[in-house]
Formats: structure tokens, sequence, C-alpha cells
């Protein structure tokens, strides 16, 4: 059943009702009241929070009692939105001075403070008569961690029936074979760990390496201990000393409890299987890893975990990390289960829907034998298909079992994580998700906590690096720019939507499906082209619409959006040409990527609430609204792409929380100068054109490049376009004064009229370069000693017409010259003469 997720949005409430719009300023009178009485009532609310959404799995009560809190929230939510929204926008408009004597003389200030006042209190009302329910349900206040309950299913021991293991026995002897070579050159306590999301069969892969003959032989002792959950050091001593063979009697205490366990061990070589340990906190580790040192050389541990961190902090060794089945394996494994006596595979049909169901399953052998079990007895087709086709909750007592297993990982998680995570069941199964574009959804619909002066864009980061420690996120990859990319397995993302399938809805566009009424967050994409027309009138208001693939026919898609008042998410992933945005003050996330636009209304200045500006690949787009500056949350502003833009709004170096910002136009005006960088913590990529506006070296250091350590790519050019003349006189100190920081990984200059390239490039102070574009750098005869850079894979080197000669000073120390390169291209070098190679030929 779906989940009522709702302390973070309580947290993220109470954090708004005490922050500066609301404490700050000289509340009077009915609206001073009134935000008394909400704080208080939301506080009473929050401290049974956790065990009212712990407790909604066993009673359907307690779930429609959050549900009805829930939507009182987001009601509440609203009401504070307006409020400071209005703060903020009268604030942009008010001397810093005298901002809280002036707050209320604007606009009838009168008026506005009764109608908050009044709106609130109706809010308030609605939430004091729902919480007042709590009191027949029995909730404990602050219940602290989550308890997870121990289940008996989850109990695990080392016996194993390996003819029925497939696809294993690659990994099972990889690690025989680490531990066997280890077990005589290591003095220390080896420790091996294996990690892995649930139900790929970590612990399947130690009972095959416990019971290997060879392992057995080589050790005096074996034993055994499901940790899971309970890390409690006297529990797990007088487990250990049983799974010995050893007897602990009714000892209670630890002191002799550890004695009973050091004097069982010594001068014992042993092998120790720890299952399923959860427990991050290294001081417990230490304190029992001290009873198991002294064991005879080369005794050892082997660890399962799902979690990253706790194989890192317990291996001694390299963890290793499991993946799941291949397809093969994964039909063979299959096979073992679906097809019972008198069904050998002979049936075409049902092999062709099997191999389908067994696609669905990832690879992980939990899924693929708990659906196989389903099937077993099952040899209609239509049995089948109605299998392949269901939903993974549906799927009778054993798809129970595969959420069940998955839940596991994800009830260890905080409450705002678990909200982080869940939303993305917004995104369709196998969607390719950028990292910063999922940091900015989170932002925008509030699920990231606020932590005192850490910025929500670092505590997002922290929040994905932990997601992806946990196996919620797979196939990281990081583009040289910076750019982080991430998918979730089939499984983990049916995990992800059943808990949010109530407010998360991904639907075809050309299917005509179905949204559920109380969707929030909608996905729409079409595949291909369509003329099903799309009605979304019924709906409730939307917080995020995010719309992909060809052009979706939306009925009176722009009229339906200008009635969203309340819309956070607006994410337009097919090409437009036209656009508005009259009510939208409470968006937060503006995506036009790719859209036919010339320029944007100035009212986008006044989306003053806006955290994300995403107008990548808006080709025609000329000029971005002057007011930009007045974007005091901006985020990210990527304008990558959009090269009919020759210039930048004035002051965008007060947008203070700025951390993307792909393009830069040096202009001549004031506040259009490459000084507006300077205090900006910028990251990932940014291209700086323009700069034969830059008038000195002095005026570039203010560009403060060398500071900004998040910066992975790097592009200086002097034209902003291919029309200008490119000859400048003092192009060499301006360059020398844009050294950028040494973490640096892709650097292109374009148009540079030197004679020489800086110090910074000849002294190699950028180790980190991978890959190095110079391009039209016309002026300049001498190429860096490119070729000590290490970690160098792409050169391309393109009309340096006064190169004559490539000489020695090129390729380093001559003896490890390029040892990373792997594309080298030189082109247009219209005077080249000379080159040496590395063996000293021309």
């Amino acid at each position: 059943m779906a989940e009522v997720v709702l302390s973070p949005l309580v947290g993220t409430i109470l954090d708004s009702l005490k922050s500066w719009s609301l404490k700050e300023l000289e509340l009077a009178g009915s609206l001073k009241t009134e935000v008394a009485s909400l704080e208080s009532t939301l506080t009473t609310i929050q401290a049974v929070l956790q065990d009212a959404e712990e407790k909604q799995w066993k009673s359907e009560a307690i779930k429609n009692w959050l549900g009805k809190l829930k939507q009182a929230a987001y009601d509440l939510e609203v009401v504070l939105d307006d409020f400071n929204t209005e703060a903020l926008r009268r604030s942009l408009h008010t001397d810093a001075r005298s901002q809280v004597t002036t707050f209320f003389s604007l606009r009838n200030p009168l008026l506005f403070r009764l109608d908050m006042a009044r709106k609130f209190k109706n809010v308030r009302e609605k939430l004091d008569a729902i919480a007042g329910e709590k009191s027949k349900f029995h909730l404990r206040e602050d219940v602290g961690e989550a308890e997870i309950e121990r289940n008996e299913d989850r109990q695990t021991s080392s016996l194993v029936k390996e003819s029925e293991v497939l696809g294993r026995a690659d990994e099972k002897e990889r690690i025989v074979s680490m531990i066997l070579s280890n077990v005589s050159h290591h003095d220390d306590l080896s420790v091996y760990a294996i990690c892995g999301m649930g139900g790929l069969g970590k612990t399947t892969i130690a009972q095959l390496v416990y019971n290997d003959e060879n392992v057995a032989k080589v050790f005096d002792l074996r034993g055994w201990v499901c940790v899971s959950d309970d890390f409690d050091i006297k529990r797990l001593t007088k487990a250990i000393v049983e799974s010995f063979g050893g007897k602990s009697g009714d000892v209670q205490e630890l002191d002799p409890l550890q004695r009973c366990l050091v004097e069982k061990l010594v001068g014992k070589r042993f092998l120790l299987v720890l299952d399923d340990v959860w427990n991050e906190y290294h001081d417990k580790w230490d304190r029992l890893k001290q009873a198991l040192q002294c064991g005879q050389k080369g005794s050892t541990v082997i660890v399962t975990t799902r979690l990253e961190k706790v194989a890192l902090m317990m291996a001694t060794t390299p963890f290793y990390r499991l993946g799941c089945l291949s397809d093969d394996d994964s039909w063979s494994l299959f096979k073992q289960r679906a097809f019972g006596i008198g069904m050998n595979g002979s049936n075409a049909n049902l092999e062709t829907i099997g191999r389908r169901i067994v696609q669905r399953c990832g690879g992980v052998p939990l899924a693929i034998k708990a659906i196989g079990s389903i099937l077993r007895f099952r040899s209609q087709e239509s049995e089948w298909l109605r299998v392949k086709d269901s939903e993974i909750w549906d799927l009778e007592d054993e798809g129970s079992r595969i959420l069940a297993a998955l839940r596991l990982s994800y009830e260890h998680l905080p409450p705002y994580m678990r909200q982080c995570f869940s939303f993305c069941s917004i995104f369709p199964k196998d969607f390719l998700m950028i990292k910063d574009e999922l940091i900015g959804l989170w932002m925008a619909n509030g699920f990231i906590p606020s932590r005192g002066a850490l910025d929500l864009h670092d505590t997002g980061c922290e929040i994905f690096s932990e997601l992806t420690r946990r196996s919620f996120f797979q196939e990281i990859k990081e583009n040289i720019d910076g750019t982080v990319t991430c998918k979730m397995h089939d499984l983990i993302h049916d995990l992800a939507t059943s808990v949010m399938r109530q407010e998360c809805c991904v639907i075809e566009g050309n299917e005509g499906s179905q949204i559920p009424k109380t969707a929030r967050h909608l996905f729409v994409y079409n595949s291909s082209p369509s003329t099903n027309v799309m009605d979304f009138n019924t709906l409730q208001p939307l917080q995020s619409l995010i719309l992909h693939g060809y052009d979706i026919n939306v009925s009176n898609l722009f009229r339906y959006i200008s009635k969203q008042k309340y819309l956070k998410v607006l994410d337009f992933g097919f090409k437009f040409s036209n656009i508005a945005f009259k009510s939208s003050k409470h968006l937060r996330y503006l995506c036009l990527r790719g859209a036919h636009v010339k320029t944007l209304p100035e009212s986008t200045s006044s989306l003053h609430n806006l955290q994300t500006l995403n107008l990548k690949a808006c080709h025609d787009l000329k000029m971005l609204p002057k007011g930009t500056k007045h974007l005091k949350n901006l985020r990210y502003l990527d304008i990558g792409g959009c090269h009919a833009l020759t210039s930048m709004p004035v002051a965008l170096g007060q947008l203070s929380f700025l951390r993307k910002l792909s393009m830069f136009i040096v202009g001549k005006e004031e506040g259009c100068g490459i000084d507006e960088l300077e205090e900006l913590a910028l990251e990932g990529e940014l291209s700086i054109k323009g700069l034969h506006n830059v008038k000195s070296s002095m005026e570039a250091k203010k560009a403060n490049l060398i500071k900004k350590h998040n910066l992975r790519s790097l592009s200086l050019s002097w034209r902003i376009n291919r029309n200008e003349n490119s000859h400048h006189q003092n192009d060499e100190e301006i360059l020398s004064a844009l050294q950028p920081h040494s973490n640096l990984k892709k650097l292109c200059i374009n148009d540079y009229q030197g004679l020489m390239f800086p110090y910074w490039m000849m002294d190699l102070l950028l180790p980190n370069l991978v890959e190095i574009s110079l391009e039209n750098c016309d002026r300049c005869h001498q190429l860096p000693a490119l070729g000590k850079l290490r970690f160098l894979k792409v050169l391309n080197i393109c009309r340096i017409t006064a190169l004559k000669y490539i000489d020695d000073t090129f390729y380093g120390d001559m003896e490890s010259s390029f040892p990373s390169l792997e594309v080298l291209s030189i082109r247009k070098a219209l005077c080249l003469e000379e080159w040496t190679t590395v063996n000293g030929d021309t």
C-alpha cells in the first residue's frame, strides 16, 4: 500500500514559521496569535509523527489520519508560501535598513494582515481538529531513531543447497581465492565485505564461501551470526561464542562474555560471518573487533551489508560489490523455479512471456525466485500474462515478500531522505536522472531540510551521495564537466512507486492513461507523435508538472498552467514558442530547455522563489530579463547552447546562492564586468565569452577563478561570435590572471592572441586536466609541456597558425610523455614546418 510521508513537510513548515519573514517583522494582533498557535499545534503533531508513520503499515485508520493531516499541511504550506513570497517581493522594494518598519507600509497593510490572519486561522482550526484525533491511536512521542521490527524471516544460517544456486560461481571463487591467498600472509584480522542492494544474494555468496571445502580446511573454527539491525555488543558476543560451539551460560555482563570469547579464540584460526550488518557507528565495531583480534594469524571475518558506509568502515581490503545476474543465469534460475513437474519449458508462448517477466526482475535473484514460485503451478498463458502485467505490490504474498526485503533499506532512511527517494518515482523506469536537476526538484518541493548555514544545494548533494551509497541509485557516471547521472534499478523504482503512487504519477501521453485525482507530481511523456488530447482539469492543484518527449497535446495547456497558482515545478521537455508567467509566483523550478523563444517576459524576474532556471539549447534566445538580479534564490542558471545571447543582465553577482552558471558574457557596461563572478561559488561547467572587454589583469583577477575549486570545465573565449575582430593588445596578462583551480579537468581557450601561453599552463599547475582544446590562438608559436599531464586523454589543437615547430618541450620529460593520451588532433596549423617525435625523429 502507498505510504503517507508527512514528517519532512511538517519540518519544512515549522522552519518557515520560524523564518525571518515571520519572526523579524513586527507581527501584531490576531496574526501574531495565529502564528504562535500554529507553531504549537505543529510541534505537538511532530512529536508523534515518527511513531504514526511506522504504524501506518499495520493500521489503515492511522494511514487515513496521516492523509488528512498531510492535506491540511499542504493547505498551510500554500498560505505560508503566499506570505513569504509577499515578504520577499516587498523586501526587494525597500531599503534593507528600514525593511522591518516599512514592511507593512505598502499596499494596504491592514487588509493584508487581516487576510493572512483569517487564512492562518482557517488552516489552524482544521489542523487542530485532525490533531485532536491522535489520542485514540495511542501514539508515542519522540520515539527517536526508527525502530525496525526484528522479523524472524530475516534470520539466516550458514546452510545452503549449492545445486540450487545459479550464476554465482565466479563470485564465490573470487572471494574464496582472496581468502586462501591472504590467510597465511596477514598477521592482523582480515575483514572482507560483500555489499549490494537487497535481494542480490549477498547472504548466499557468504554461505557458499563458508561451506567451501578448501575454506573449511584452513580454519580451526567457523561461526555464523545474523546481525541484522541490533548491533548490541553483549548480544553479538554471546551469539559469536555460541556459533563457535562455546557456552556462555547465563552470563549477562560484557566483560565476562568477551573473556569467554577470547578464551575460545586464542591460538585458533577462525572464520566468522557477520550477516546483514546495518551498524554505521565505528566505536561499536571497534569494541567488538577488539575481542576478535586474539585469534591466530589468518583469522578472517566476512561481512554482508547493503550499506557502502558499513563496508568501508569494517573491511580491511577493498569491499566486493555484488552485481546482478546475467540474462542467461536469470533465465536459468527462473526456469528452475517456474517450470514444475510436466512443464519442461517446451511451451514457446510461456517461454516468451517468462523471458519478459525475467527482464522485469533486472537480475535480482530474490525477485526471480519469488515470481517463479508464483508461476510454478500455473500453466495457463492468461495466468502468466496477468503476472507479467501486474504491479509488483499486486503479486500475492510473493510480491509482498520482494517489497518487504527492499523496504528494509528504505526504513533505515531518515524521513526527509525517504521523501527525496520516493519522489524519484515521478520518472519513468530506466530514466537517466541528472544529479543537479534532481537536487533542484527536491529543493523546489521543499524536501531538503535547512541545516543552519549549510546551503540547500550542499545538503542535497549529501542526500544524493547517501542514497547512492545505500544502492538506491546505480550506474553512476560523471562527465568531464562534472555532470553526474544515475539510474534506478526497476525493483527499486517499484519500491519508490509503492510508497508514492498516490502523489507521483507517470503517464504515457498517447495512451490516455488515467491520472489519480490525488496526484501532486505529474510526469507526462510521449515516445511517439500523438493526436490524443489530455485533459488535466479534473486534477487537484499540482506541485510538479514535467512534460517530456514529442509535443504533448494538452487541452488549453497554457491556460491550464496559468490557473496553477501553486505550481512549484514546471519542466517543458519539448519545443514551443509561447510562454507567460502571470500567476506563477510560487514557481521554484522552471525548465524551458530547447524552447523557440527569443526573449523571456520581464515578469520572469518577479518569480522571486525561483531556484532553477534551465534555458539550455534555447538557440534563439537573445536576451535574459533585465531584472534577473532580483531572483535572489536562484541556484542554477543553465544557458549552455544559447548562442544568440550577446550580453548578460546587470548585477548577476548579487545572486549569492548561484552554483551553476554555464555561460557568462563579459560586457562593457557597469554591472556586466567579469568581477560579477568574484563572489559566486560556481560549480561544474563555466564558459566565459567576450574577454576582449576585460581591460586589465587586475580586472581579470576579480573573476576569482583560482578559488572556484568545484569548477570542472572552463572555456575562455575572446570573441562572442565569429564576426568580431579578435586582435587585442593585453591578452597575455589577462589570460595569466585567469588561472583556474587545480581541480579543473577540461580547459578550452579560443581566439587568444597572445604570443605565449601563461605560466600556469607552461608550469603545469593544472595536473588533473583530462581534455584540452586550443583553437584560433593565431599568434602563439610554442606549445606548453603538455606531455607531463598524467591524466590527459584528449588534446585538440586547431588554427594555431604561428606554430612552426613542435619540439622536445612539448613532451615534457620524454620518458613517460602523454601516458593517458587517447585522442590527438592537430588541424589547420598552416605554418608547421617541423615536428620532433618522442624518439627524436622529425
